[in-house]
């Protein structure tokens, strides 16, 4: 539960920062659980955000970021962890 509290606490953190968090998903994530972790920190900083999977990376992403105003393409650029 640690290490799923960590990466919630790490994707919650960037986003807040930086508009945008993504993490690509590796057996044994719990991503409901880090979804649910992620939205209970938003609510409690009253930040609204949006998380989600896109093929196999999570994201979350703040609904005021302006990566709303770019093409879906560059969202999924923007949107694709670069490890």
């Amino acid at each position: 539960m640690s290490s799923t509290r960590d990466l919630a606490a790490r994707l919650f953190a960037e986003a807040e920062a930086a508009g945008q968090a993504a993490h690509r998903v590796q057996p044994g994530d719990e991503v409901g659980e880090v979804r649910a972790l992620v939205r209970r920190s938003a609510r409690r900083r009253g930040v609204r955000i949006r998380t989600g999977l896109i093929e196999d990376t999570l994201v979350v992403v703040r609904a005021d970021a302006a990566l709303w105003d770019e093409s879906s393409r560059t969202m999924r650029e923007k949107l694709t962890p670069h490890d």
